[in-house]
């Protein structure tokens, strides 16, 4: 792969790049994203603790500008170096490799769904046990595995390239390299977990994306490693670096934050990663000043492995076989596992956290039980065409089975828990819903 190519400021569904002299296009990429429903919408969207009444814990839309932070600061950092390696470059700078992190990271998390990886597993959960009904039965066995697996990596890419903005058009028309950067496993559902390596354990588009995914992945130059199946765009790795830290180090802050550790266990953590002592005494403080000496120096490491394997990440031969993630190679890898390790057992199984995902189950599973035996049908009972009725346009609009389930999908992926919730109590009786008029009704979130 060539960084001349995999740097390409063209954009997906448009051929002049558009803009103003001084806004580059990768800045434009970050705007896009920031401006956007689906980013607005994270606001309302779990990271680790579902619903918190602390305001300072996290949510997706917190997560995700902290991560665009980090993945900034990483990309610019690596850029300094890559140019001056490659003196082909000299069209560009450091901080469009900054900006293009950047703008991945902003929208890594556009597509989850609400209750995080829960409700990943609840759309997935139920439609594998509708599958095993018969109830997919005129998909094909590509589109019933995007279904049964459903990905909320995917779902963004089908986001930002399809529906939003210019819906068929290129979606927030994005430049290649930028979509390209935000795609951790290039492949589809039907490959994931097929060959090894990180790269290749999930996937990051659907049977409805794929003529889109191939225009992207032949305009950057990624290198194919089988029909469908691609090597990662070498910024992504910085992508997925950004986000290892962030969720490592922030998560165990909130769940110091919520009591779940104490101070000394947090900084037993946190020590060997900072490097120093607190100047200050308020223990708060301290933990704050204690994550951003961590985040440094995981920045400063992880840019270091990323430049020393870079002709491998470039796809020399060795870049299909790099089977761990930057975090796991840099020399402070086993410190950062032990955070994570702590953060799974004291925050991810904390009561609170597992009750609020199991009801997510019931909430996804109800709505889904509801929306897409309408959806294929077609509306047959007078019950199914009211439900449709409610459902968005796309849904009646799907021309097969396939993308009429999809649609539901993008429409239940795309509610935040608030709205998932009052949904399901509205809609099952448990509460009824208010008329308030249009001129003051509530904006739905899709």
């Amino acid at each position: 792969m060539e960084w001349t190519r995999l740097l390409t400021p063209k954009r997906l569904g448009r051929d002049d790049q558009g803009g103003k002299a001084g806004h580059t296009s990768f800045e434009r990429d970050f705007d896009r994203v920031l401006f956007s429903r689906p980013f607005r919408r994270l606001q309302d969207k779990t990271q680790v603790f579902p619903m918190p009444v602390n305001d300072h814990i996290h949510n997706r839309m917190t997560h995700s500008l902290e991560v665009a932070s980090v993945g900034r600061s990483l990309g610019k950092r690596a850029g300094y170096a890559v140019l001056e390696r490659h003196p082909e470059l000299c069209d560009y700078n450091a901080a469009d490799l900054g900006d293009i992190v950047a703008a991945a990271c902003l929208m890594h998390d556009l597509g989850n769904p609400p209750f995080g990886h829960a409700g990943e597993d609840a759309i997935g959960a139920w439609f594998r046990e509708a599958d095993g009904r018969g109830a997919l039965a005129e998909m094909s066995a590509a589109e019933r595995s995007d279904l049964c697996h459903f990905e909320g990596n995917a779902q963004t890419f089908r986001i930002v390239s399809r529906l939003e903005n210019h819906p068929g058009q290129g979606g927030m028309q994005l430049t290649h390299a930028t979509l390209a950067a935000v795609v951790k496993y290039p492949q589809p559902s039907s490959e994931r977990k097929v060959r090894a390596g990180v790269a290749h354990k999930k996937f990051n588009y659907f049977q409805a994306e794929s003529a889109l995914f191939a225009e992207v992945a032949d305009a950057v130059g990624l290198r194919s490693v089988a029909p469908g199946v691609w090597l990662r765009h070498p910024l992504a790795w910085l992508v997925e670096a950004a986000d290892d830290i962030c969720f490592h180090i922030l998560d165990a802050e909130d769940g110091y934050l919520l009591g779940l550790f104490g101070y000394e266990e947090i900084r037993a953590l946190f020590d060997p990663l900072a490097g120093g002592e607190p100047p200050m005494t308020d223990e708060r403080a301290s933990v704050g000043w204690l994550r951003a000496k961590a985040i440094g120096k995981l920045v400063d490491e992880c840019v270091a492995t990323f430049l020393a394997a870079e002709d491998a990440l470039l796809g020399d031969g060795l870049g299909d076989g790099l089977a761990r993630p930057l975090a796991d190679q840099i020399p402070s890898a086993a410190a950062l596992a032990r955070v994570g390790t702590q953060s799974r057992a004291r925050c991810y199984k904390a009561p609170e956290v597992l009750r609020v995902e199991l009801a997510g189950y019931r909430v996804l599973g109800e709505l889904l039980g509801l929306f897409v035996p309408a959806a294929l049908s077609g509306g047959v009972t007078t019950r199914e065409a009211k439900v449709l009725d409610l459902l968005p346009a796309a849904v009646r609009a799907g021309a097969t089975p396939y993308a009429r389930a999809l649609a539901v999908t993008d429409y239940v992926a795309g509610m935040t828990d608030g709205f998932a919730v009052r949904t399901y109590r509205e809609l099952t009786g448990a509460a009824l819903p208010e008329i308030t008029g249009r001129h003051r009704g509530r904006m739905t979130t899709y």
